[in-house]
């Protein structure tokens, strides 16, 4: 039995989360306003590649990692030392890839330290994505909030001495992102190896299940990060680094609203791998969508009544027109919380396929109309074809997960007083304390 309820773990996800937003928007506003649009757009441009091929060298180590410990199968000792292994492998093949992919994107605008500092950032990110799936396994989830929260606190604070203070520019914003991500990786794997029993062998027999199991998690989500980020890399190449530095600004801030059925997701995940009542399982994550969409809507809608008001007083001038792709790009936004919430569960249960039968059709038409619309329309033709992908994707995965969980399309958004039992239960511990 979890010594949690679902609440108190969605409250810690979602206080981690909250605390990281916080960091990540000064972070942003920092960079904006230090880089401005053009500079701002290469930085955003040189840590997309980085970013996806993390997404594939993830391997799906994490949900597997969650699957393995939460069922109680395995021995959790092999377990980690597997996942150490499988480590070692993914994080240096993905440097290789990544140098690869630098090649045939394009260095214009880079210098040959910023791109090693980029890949630098590789194993990190990895190290902390790997061991963080074993304490979800564990749900021991705060040490996984933990990771989150001072890896956004870090990058904040290292930016602001590099950037801000010592004027280090384009440079100072990488170098803060390697090292803030270097930080967490040497205490997230410090705090492994102190707890486990780990053995680096090749030998052992659960890195082929990894593996074999990981292949499809990978491509679920390479496929998902395809669609999130392969427009920031088509404005670059079909467009000028100022349109990629006010397209990705706006979409960082429209993200922001993901934090909610992020920090959700996370824990349904968690819960999943131990769930032994399905229906039960079914229930709580419909009931959880239906709450994000309404809070989805609410914050959606103050952010198109206040961000022409907002975006110029915070981050100047040159990036008013980041309003229009933040205004824009919120019925794909919102679309998309589908998807977080209920994907949570789908990985969790061990059904990673699902994703890349949503997304991968609705990647395709990403590029196509990517190609389509950028070079007439630029920053606003990227977020018009993003709302397309995105309805499409959520659209799909949303009937798949209803095939597979037996639950109808109704069902999954029949709302009900129960819906908000939850603000009840709050408030009266709320009294009782």
């Amino acid at each position: 039995m979890p010594k949690r309820s679902y609440f108190q773990d969605i409250a810690g996800v979602l206080g981690s989360n909250v605390f990281t937003l916080f960091t990540n928007f000064g972070l942003v506003i920092l960079l904006g306003r230090m880089l401005g649009p053009e500079m701002y757009g290469l930085y955003t441009a040189l840590l997309v590649v980085p970013l996806l091929v993390v997404s594939f060298f993830q391997m799906g180590i994490r949900p597997t990692a969650v699957f393995l410990i939460g069922s109680g199968k395995e021995d959790e000792n092999k377990v980690v030392s597997a996942m150490l292994t499988v480590l070692i492998f993914t994080a240096s093949t993905g440097v290789i890839f990544s140098a690869v992919a630098y090649f045939f994107v394009g260095t214009e605008g880079y210098t040959p330290l910023l791109i090693i500092m980029a890949l630098l950032t590789i194993p990190m990110r990895l190290t902390s994505i790997y061991t963080g799936g074993v304490y979800l396994g564990k749900e021991e989830i705060p040490i996984t909030n933990m990771m989150n929260w001072l890896t956004g606190l870090l990058t904040l604070v290292l930016a602001i001495i590099m950037v801000y203070f010592l004027r280090m520019g384009l440079f100072g914003a990488v170098a803060s992102m390697m090292l803030a991500n270097t930080t967490v990786a040497v205490v997230a794997i410090s705090m492994l190896v102190r707890r486990f029993k780990t053995r680096i062998s090749l030998g052992n027999p659960l890195i082929g299940r990894m593996l074999k199991t990981g292949v499809v998690y990978a491509l679920s989500f390479l496929t998902i990060q395809l669609n999130y980020r392969l427009d920031v890399i088509l404005l670059k190449v079909l467009s000028e680094p100022r349109e990629v530095g006010i397209y990705a600004l706006g979409v960082s801030m429209a993200e922001l609203l993901w934090q909610i059925p992020l920090a959700i997701s996370i824990v349904v995940m968690s819960r999943s791998a131990n769930a032994s009542d399905k229906k039960a399982l079914n229930q709580s994550t419909a009931r959880l969508l239906r709450i994000s969409l309404i809070l989805g809507l609410i914050i959606s809608a103050g952010i198109v009544v206040l961000s022409p008001w907002i975006v110029p007083l915070v981050f100047g001038e040159a990036f008013a027109s980041s309003v229009i792709v933040m205004q824009t790009i919120m019925p794909g936004i919102l679309m998309i919380i589908i998807f977080r919430i209920l994907s949570g569960q789908l990985a969790g249960t061990g059904h990673p396929e699902a994703a890349i039968k949503a997304f991968a059709p609705a990647m395709v038409l990403n590029v196509i109309l990517n190609y389509l619309w950028i070079p007439e329309f630029g920053a606003r033709g990227a977020v018009m074809a993003t709302n397309i992908s995105y309805a499409v994707a959520s659209v799909a995965y949303l009937i798949t997960y209803s095939r597979i969980t037996g639950m109808p399309v109704k069902e999954i958004f029949r709302f009900g007083k129960e819906d908000w039992s939850f603000i009840k239960r709050f408030t009266d511990r709320i009294k009782k304390a």
